[in-house]
């Protein structure tokens, strides 16, 4: 029977880093998955469809160029070639991450527990000191009449369009949702998303929120909040969706159904129940070392539920690998910073505490927001929609929270997240010389407006005020 230092069931974001990680710290590990690497991120998610939102962006931008005295181009669109720009973009980021299987034995197939020690992959047993579970999720599929015999596309199958729907129904609108919404509108498409809750992106700082949604609907999506989805049929070509708002049924036509309402964990099949490792619907159960209840069994990324994001997983991967080969000291999880980002255009971006939740955890709040078109080379490039918003606590003004709309917010958060792992004071940033023009000059231009309206500049002024005072007297 072969054995293993560390079994990674998963090759996503979060199995590829961990297996590594584990090999550079000479374990001998092995790394299975279904068919292929790359997991979701790679091939459905984060990398597919932010092709697709940049192959949308250049063609909004070619119909905006009059305003920049340019003559504007209508351009036609190819949705095969997209597809293939986009299927080319995969091919390329899975070349460049095949330095995480160096000196890593990969296999394929199906893997199933026998003891928390022991597996079978493909009918071979083998076994393994430790196990880190990385299998991902799977988009969520709701229970509506009719749906499965009408047809729908998920995250999994709606890059590999090879015809663009002239009208496309999103049901969620969620980060997934509106990304999508936005893309396939500059494409060429007539979108609606259909959203449950009663504001898109429930999760953002409602102005945040009302921001992404003035923008979409500006575009010509229409945007329907407040209702469920309860029925799909069909009209010859064309898909009927049926949704309630409150005592209404509204119905829409389109040329496709996309489902946008979440994620699932992917835990059928291994058989946790022979390791003795308990899960339920929202995923596999871990404490804060990210071990199951089979000690010697850790679990990273969406099947454990929380924060369904790649780079979270490849967080955790480090925690995990760690807690697992070297269990002396180990190494709590620490999710008080956690950056997170929606790419649309603007991008919504966020890290922290919202003002409502800051609220309620902190005795003394105040929020500074500074709008995106005082930053000057936001104004340079007509980039001049959104805010930047921080959250401040105590008297020391600790940044608890930022929330930002605009052109590359996503970029300008690593900064952010960086002061407040690290606590660093307004002062820090404010003292940082930032290189002019950008648009990162944003966040020390909203720090510097934070400091005039600090209680620190009012003690000082009352400092100064009074050595004026006492010069004044001599």
């Amino acid at each position: 029977m072969e054995h293993y230092d560390m079994t990674i069931i998963g090759g996503g974001s979060g199995g590829l880093t961990a297996a590594r990680t584990a090999t550079a710290l000479g374990a001998h590990v092995l790394l299975i998955d279904k068919e292929k690497l790359g997991g979701d991120c790679l091939n459905f998610g984060c990398v597919p469809s932010k092709s697709l939102i940049h192959v949308a962006r250049v063609a909004q931008q070619a119909r905006d160029a009059a305003k920049l005295g340019l003559m504007p181009a209508n351009l036609a669109v190819d949705m095969t070639k997209v597809s293939a720009y986009v299927q080319g973009v995969i091919g390329r980021v899975a070349e460049s991450e095949r330095v995480y299987t160096e000196g890593v034995t990969v296999r394929f197939g199906h893997v199933t527990f026998k003891s928390p020690t022991e597996l079978d992959l493909n009918g071979e047993s083998f076994s393994s000191r430790n196990t880190i579970i990385a299998t991902g999720s799977h988009p969520a599929v709701p229970a509506v009449e009719g749906l499965a015999e009408t047809g729908y596309l998920t995250n999994e199958g709606v890059f590999d369009l090879t015809n663009l729907p002239a009208t496309i129904v999103i049901i969620g609108g969620g980060p997934i949702g509106v990304e999508l919404g936005q893309a396939f509108e500059r494409l060429g498409a007539k979108v609606t998303i259909i959203q449950g809750p009663a504001r898109i992106l429930p999760k953002e700082d409602p102005e945040v929120s009302e921001t992404v949604a003035n923008v979409l609907q500006s575009e010509g999506i229409e945007i329907v909040t407040g209702a469920r989805f309860v029925k799909a049929t069909r009209d010859g070509n064309k898909k009927i969706v049926t949704a309630k708002q409150g005592d209404r049924l509204l119905q829409f036509e389109a040329g496709e159904i996309v489902l946008a309402l979440g994620r699932q964990p992917n835990v059928d099949g291994l058989n946790l129940e022979a390791a003795g490792i308990k899960y339920d619907g929202k995923g596999i159960k871990v404490d804060e070392y990210l071990q199951t209840t089979a000690s010697n069994v850790l679990a990273i990324g969406d099947v454990i539920g929380g924060y369904l994001f790649t780079h979270v997983a490849a967080y955790q991967s480090g925690v995990a690998v760690r807690n697992a080969l070297v269990p002396v000291a180990k190494k709590k999880v620490d999710y008080r910073v956690v950056p997170w980002c929606t790419f649309t255009d603007p991008e919504a971006a966020r890290v922290g505490l919202t003002p409502d939740e800051a609220e309620k955890q902190h005795k003394q709040v105040r929020v500074v927001k500074f709008p995106w078109s005082e930053i000057d080379r936001a104004q340079a490039e007509s980039e001049t929609i959104g805010f930047i918003k921080l959250v401040l606590a105590g008297k020391k003004d600790e940044i608890v929270g930022a929330h930002m709309v605009g052109a590359r917010s996503g970029e300008m958060l690593g900064e952010l997240s960086l002061a407040m792992q690290h606590n660093l004071t307004l002062n820090d940033i404010l003292n940082t010389i930032h290189a002019y023009p950008t648009m990162n000059t944003g966040v020390q231009q909203t720090v510097f407006e934070a400091y005039l309206e600090g209680s620190a500049l009012a003690s000082n002024r009352k400092i100064i005020r009074a050595i004026s005072s006492f010069r004044g007297q001599k």
